[in-house]
């Protein structure tokens, strides 16, 4: 039995798109581990100091800049950016966005992700909640910390990941 300390909500986490930044493999190799920003360097070839952000909010203020999908160069956050917008459900044309569907689906089947029910919440201004139950969502069972949606297993423990 572990112990989860309640967290103070980083807004930041909140993603355009509906997806929860606490659990991308950018912001936890970031965060929590040196071995985990490597392999997501070897995987994105580019340097482990080039694997960092702070979380979506973050991006168009002091977001990384380099060559890889995440960050200034989320299709995402250029297309929200071009338009002028903060969020997916504030588009014209949501949810029909080919960008946002493409993401939806992969999010719903791979990451267990409903991001048209994460954006009603955010866009209902119940962002506490819903950062509060994402947190909880992506913690290890075993040792309760933070893990990425992108992982099997815990790069904290080791424990195999639902």
């Amino acid at each position: 039995m572990f112990l989860i300390v309640k967290a103070l909500v980083n807004e930041n986490l909140v993603g355009r798109c509906g997806l929860y930044c606490g659990s991308c493999i950018i912001y936890r190799a970031h965060r929590d581990s040196i071995q985990l920003r490597q392999l997501v360097a070897d995987r994105e070839n580019c340097r482990p100091e080039d694997v960092r952000c702070e979380g979506c909010q973050t991006v168009l203020t002091n977001g990384w800049n380099g060559d890889q999908e995440w960050g200034r160069h989320c299709r995402i956050v250029k297309c929200l950016e071009d338009n002028g917008l903060d969020f997916c459900y504030q588009c014209d044309i949501y949810p029909d966005c080919e960008k946002f569907h493409e993401l939806g689906e992969t999010a719903s089947k791979v990451e267990v992700e409903d991001l048209m029910g994460n954006l009603e919440m955010i866009k209902a201004g119940k962002v506490v909640e819903w950062l509060e139950e994402e947190d909880m969502k992506w913690r290890c069972h075993e040792c309760g910390k933070p893990v990425s949606r992108h992982l099997q297993e815990c790069h904290w423990c080791g424990a195999k990941l639902p």
